[in-house]
């Protein structure tokens, strides 16, 4: 099976195609990384900012992506199978099965007031780390540790695909390309007052 990039997989969903039908309500927005193309639905980064209202836009947009990471950094530490290969022998359909009812389980822990994921076992950690499928890490995550006080760790290895621009032809994502939400919100962002916090010891 040939691996894709978000941008890829994104584009031949069923999802996508949803959403180009007006799965969403007016003025409600999808929030990407640069990994997808700014669109009437999705809002993603300014490129190349420093300083001015993009730059406290985009600051304000990565605090939302943060807490998402945190959120699934919680689900995949609580049920370690989502941090290695499914076996060969489980379709496609049971993964996401899988994946909802673990989801939902989360779900019910947390409104049980089991908000906290307690460490995995040694053992656990042990048996993913020979497994021979291989794992992914969990990494502490300096900027959700500060955003929540308190420590977080994230699989780097399953979130942030990163700024995968040769995914899609240039004429393409040009094509694509439709700016009135982000144009919107980094207006609000600008009208209220919000700025980018200033770093610890400037």
């Amino acid at each position: 099976m040939r691996l894709r990039h978000d941008v890829v997989a994104f584009e031949s969903s069923d999802l996508k195609r949803r959403l180009d039908q007006g799965l969403l309500a007016p003025n409600l927005v999808l929030f990407g990384d640069n990994a997808y193309i700014n669109s009437q639905y999705m809002v993603t980064p300014y490129p190349n900012t420093s300083g001015g209202p993009k730059d406290n836009y985009n600051f304000f947009h990565s605090q939302l992506r943060i807490r998402i990471e945190c959120a699934f950094g919680m689900l995949v530490q609580r049920w370690g199978i989502l941090r290695s290969a499914m076996p060969r022998n489980i379709s496609i359909g049971k993964t996401i099965t899988l994946v909802l009812a673990l989801a939902k389980l989360h779900n019910f822990c947390i409104d049980a007031d089991d908000e906290v994921v307690a460490n995995p076992l040694l053992q656990d950690e042990q048996y993913l780390s020979t497994n021979a499928s291989g794992s992914v890490p969990l990494v502490p995550n300096a900027d959700a540790s500060e955003l929540l006080d308190r420590e977080v760790t994230t699989p780097e290895d399953l979130i942030g695909g990163g700024e995968h621009f040769d995914d899609a032809p240039r004429q393409f994502r040009r094509r694509q390309q439709d700016d009135y939400h982000r144009t919107r919100l980094c207006i609000h962002v600008q009208d209220t007052f919000m700025t980018r916090p200033r770093m610890r010891g400037t």
